[in-house]
């Protein structure tokens, strides 16, 4: 869909500007420069005053937009008019498809977000990059121009220097520093006289791409390259003339025979072809295009990335690729090598030569298998299997078993670490600082592998081990590995990078079957095999994915006693609503049995009558309870925090407290619209952390009922909200008894309460049965109203949850009587309708407008009205404030807010929050005298709108 473009320059700039993007003028004489001095707008965005002397009618000029920083982290691929007619739009298309989800997502948002048509017939792409910067303008692609390209200036340049390359630019990008023309210029703003067209999207399109992905797309584009590149010997040695019996050499017979695919196998994978050129990635999988081959006749390796041994934008050959792949770039011992495998017609005698590695090596031509199988006359591996008898104490050290042993060609000491033996076999090279290994593998439910890596540190002064678990993609990545744990004291340097991968590799590769595999939890809760980890204490390893989560599932550990936790929860008998959010934490894990999506209980009173220890007993149920813990939250935080938080859990509870401790109203709104969603908001680009999943009920408490922070008329359905206070009057001696137990004895009764549900599950039509249990419970809670109907599902689950931890004893009292739990929330309740929260808003009006309040101080000292004018008056008889309010300024308050006050005006009189006269008509409209005018007002008693020393009080 194309966002509708306007001709008028000014309305361009205010699009833009909205967007959030800087433009800058340019001046209409074809020459496409800024017709102001531009360099301060790359650090500081332009302003509407300057827009309107820069766009107006009598100043015809065209507009652009600065990338960069200053536009949102914007950048721009241009692909020139020249690139689109060669068809280099459609290979660079094909080449993301190709190359896998991710990129060719990424790319169908950028190709359908806004885009333009030069004036040349090319295209201007944009994106924002989240998670990193952006860099400079970059040329991606180009080519030699043909002869009858030529200009007459580049015609007169050859004449002058005949060695010059004349250059066509195929793709390129705009990024920080850089600026870039946009519709509606045209006219005499380009040399053509041709404008900019929109041809879909616009600025509020733009897709935003974490910096990991934007950085594979520019390498895909480089793939377009047509530039030659000069051929190095080292990299691509020139064939040798034939010996004088006419046979090949080793290298040159390899040259001709080898395949690519068997050359790059284990580095690189083949991910398209098209026509003689194949496309190369990742052979684990990550990212796209980062090699090609055949481009030319001499069909070169040509590498894009950074991440591997290859030089980026070098031609290697076969030969040169097979040299520094398998013998570090030493082109006699490749030689050597092939020659022992079968390659051009002199066999040579095994001296000194190794192994070649099965999984990069290619297939050697048929020959005598004496000359496979011949022993080496020299064999550095005698020294390392003499040390590896009374070797590296990996038993000791990591606990590995005794059988685990030192790969060939390396060997581990605690004094140097990890050493790799030259190609020369004559000395050793570092590869990592101090002995790091592979001390277990793991493989979660949805069967992602990841591996656990230890080293000892010595930081401190003395040995320690650490271990980290990673993905076992970071692991292949040796970069990658570097840069992620290169914090917690990994003993490597970037520098060794790919050595310490290649290490990793063969260090599993040589102990198959004696590292230990283990079942890995990437969360808490129900896992995709149908178990559950209450803990990580469960005996199954828990590696969470973001380093945030790592606090509030370490609180999920249990301290002191069941039997300790159940005398604590019996002072809870007599106090309903503490017994609720203890029922919400048991049946959270009945949520996926049941087919239910996420939904919040919210307990929220103006009193400080024990909300919080509430909520602590309630989260007692699977986790530490304290303040000093992590497992409960606050409101204050982001909502990324939030959906990491969140995403913790697929069955156990969550506790946010404190809903006044938000920073932004919305932020609550947000959360509460998309918690039964089951999943976080979705983010550009497959970034990191995009629509994070989870399943719980949210626990939150507060002074203002959560709904209060919505102006959704849905809300109410999607939450069950009490205002009750939680230890009433005089309650507080049990409160703080509570608070002490189970501070004291906490995350016993979850883990119990899942065995028995498990155990149930187990049995012939177990699931049916507990499903067929709630739906009797929704049916006797469902009521009459639309509101309690939709309810009715979650408070059900609620009362089963108590109901069987009651019936198994692990709840020491009676369940609560069903009458209690339709005042609770099937009838009416404050939090239910538009009134309460229409109320809150005004009293905080009220608040922070008092000055607006006429009063007989403010008459007495003459004071004049507010601009605005009065909006109530204050009369104080027998010591009490009353707040009258004019009705048409506290309609406008409200509709702001986006309630009615037709919609509230009616309940107000029931819950006797307005003051009433028989005589008037309507009843609630009050009159009272202020400022020498008689008016009718909204008259609130003290239960609705206090003021003064009584709100103090309150």
């Amino acid at each position: 869909m194309t966002d509708s473009p306007t001709s008028d320059l000014r309305a361009a700039a205010r699009e833009l500007d909205d967007a959030g993007l800087c433009v800058v003028p340019i001046k209409a004489d074809g020459t496409k420069a800024p017709s102001v001095r531009w360099t301060p707008y790359k650090a500081t965005r332009s302003t509407s005053e300057e827009h309107d002397t820069w766009f107006s009618a009598e100043r015809p000029a065209g507009i652009a937009v600065v990338y960069g920083s200053v536009s949102g982290n914007l950048e721009l691929i241009e692909f020139e008019g020249l690139a689109v007619r060669e068809g280099l739009l459609d290979q660079v298309t094909e080449i993301m498809e190709a190359s896998g989800t991710r990129l060719s997502e990424a790319w169908a948002a950028i190709t359908n977000g806004w885009v333009t048509e030069s004036p040349s017939g090319g295209r201007h792409f944009r994106y924002r990059i989240e998670g990193g910067t952006v860099p400079g303008n970059t040329k991606l692609a180009s080519r030699l121009a043909e002869p009858e390209e030529y200009t007459e200036e580049e015609k007169q340049r050859l004449r002058e220097r005949p060695n010059s390359r004349i250059l066509r630019v195929l793709i390129e990008t705009r990024g920080e520093g850089g600026y870039g023309l946009v519709e509606p210029s045209g006219g005499p703003v380009h040399a053509s006289g041709r404008p900019y067209v929109r041809l879909a999207g616009g600025p509020g399109t733009i897709p935003t791409l974490d910096a990991e992905t934007a950085e594979a797309i520019r390498d895909a584009c480089q793939v377009a390259d047509k530039l030659p590149q000069p051929e190095a010997p080292k990299t691509a040695p020139r064939p040798a003339p034939p010996r004088l019996d006419g046979t090949l050499r080793p290298g040159d017979d390899f040259e001709a025979r080898a395949s690519w695919a068997d050359i790059l196998r284990g580095t690189f994978r083949p991910l398209h072809t098209r026509g003689r050129e194949t496309y190369w990635g990742w052979a684990d999988g990550v990212g796209g295009v980062k090699a090609t081959t055949g481009k030319d006749e001499h069909d070169r390796l040509f590498v894009f990335a950074t991440g591997s041994e290859f030089q980026s934008d070098v031609p290697y050959s076969k030969f040169g690729a097979y040299a520094l792949m398998q013998h570090g770039g030493d082109h006699k011992a490749a030689a050597r090598e092939l020659a022992r495998q079968g390659y051009g017609d002199r066999k040579l005698a095994a001296v000194g030569a190794r192994a070649p590695s099965p999984s990069l090596a290619p297939a050697p031509p048929a020959g005598p298998a004496e000359d496979e199988d011949a022993p080496a006359a020299e064999q550095p591996v005698q020294e390392d299997t003499a040390r590896e008898e009374g070797g590296f104490d990996y038993a000791g050290t990591f606990g590995l078993p005794d059988t685990v042993r030192t790969p060939y060609d390396y060997r581990v000491t605690a004094a140097r670490g990890v050493e790799v033996l030259s190609t020369s076999g004559e000395n050793w090279l570092r590869v990592t600082f101090a002995p790091l290994v592979i001390t277990a593998t793991f493989e979660d439910p949805e069967g992602d592998q990841y591996v656990e890596l230890s080293w000892i540190d010595r930081s401190l002064g003395r040995p320690r081990r650490i271990s980290r678990i990673v993905s076992r993609e970071t692991a292949k990545r040796g970069r990658k590995l570097i840069e992620s744990l290169g914090g917690a004291g990994l003993p490597a340097v970037e520098g060794d990078a790919r050595a310490v991968e290649k290490w990793l590799a063969e260090f599993e590769a040589s102990n198959v079957g004696r590292i230990p595999s283990e079942q890995l939890a990437r969360w808490l809760g129900w896992q995709d095999d149908g178990t559950f980890v209450s803990s990580p204490e469960d005996g199954i390893k828990v590696d969470v994915p973001f380093e945030e989560q790592r606090g509030p599932a370490r609180a999920h550990a249990r301290k002191g006693t069941l039997d300790g936790w159940r005398d604590t929860v019996a002072q809870l008998a007599g106090y309903p609503v503490p017994r609720v959010a203890v029922a919400a934490a048991l049946a959270a894990p009945l949520l996926k049995p049941l087919g239910l999506n996420s939904f919040t209980l919210d307990i929220s009173s103006r009193s400080t009558k024990g909300k919080t220890t509430a909520l602590q007993c309630a989260l007692s149920v699977w986790a530490d309870p304290s303040e000093h813990a992590s497992a409960m939250s606050n409101w204050r935080t982001t909502l990324y925090a939030i959906e990491k938080r969140l995403n913790l859990v697929r069955g156990i509870v969550t506790v946010f407290d404190e809903t006044m401790a938000v920073t932004d109203d919305t932020l609550i709104d947000e959360v509460l619209y998309q918690l039964p969603m089951n999943h976080g908001k979705a983010r550009s680009g497959g970034a990191f952390g995009n629509m994070l999943p989870w399943e719980t009920i949210l626990l939150s408490s507060g002074e203002r009922p959560a709904l209060s922070f919505t102006t959704s008329q849905g809300a109410a359905a999607r939450i069950l909200g009490t205002t009750i206070a939680p230890f009433g009057e005089g309650g507080g001696p049990t409160a703080a008894a509570a608070r002490e137990g189970v501070l004291a004895n906490h995350a016993h009764a979850g883990p119990e309460f899942i065995r028995y549900i498990l155990s149930g599950l187990a049995q012939p039509n177990g699931r049916e049965l507990l499903k067929e249990h709630h739906r009797t419970l929704v049916d006797e809670f469902r009521g009459s109203g639309d509101m309690t109907s939709r309810r009715a599902p979650m408070v059900a689950a609620l009362v089963l949850a108590e109901t069987l931890a009651c019936r198994t004893g692990l709840l020491p009292y009676e369940p609560l009587a069903y009458d209690v739990w339709r005042g609770l929330f099937t009838a009416h309740n404050p939090t239910d309708n538009r009134p309460d929260m229409a109320l809150d808003v005004l009293r905080e009006y009220v608040a922070g407008h008092a000055h607006e309040l006429f009063s007989a101080t403010r008459a007495a000292l003459n004071e004049k009205p507010p601009y605005s004018g009065w909006l109530g008056v204050l009369s104080t008889k027998d010591g009490v404030t009353e707040v009258a309010l004019l009705p048409e300024r506290v309609r406008k308050i409200l509709a702001d807010a986006g309630y009615s006050l037709d919609a509230v005006v009616g309940s107000w009189v029931d819950a006797e929050y307005l003051k009433t006269l028989r005589s008037q008509r309507p009843a609630h409209l009050v009159p009272r005298r202020f400022d020498g005018v008689r008016a009718k007002c909204l008259a609130f008693t003290p239960k609705g709108l206090s003021f003064g020393d009584e709100e103090e009080a309150a």
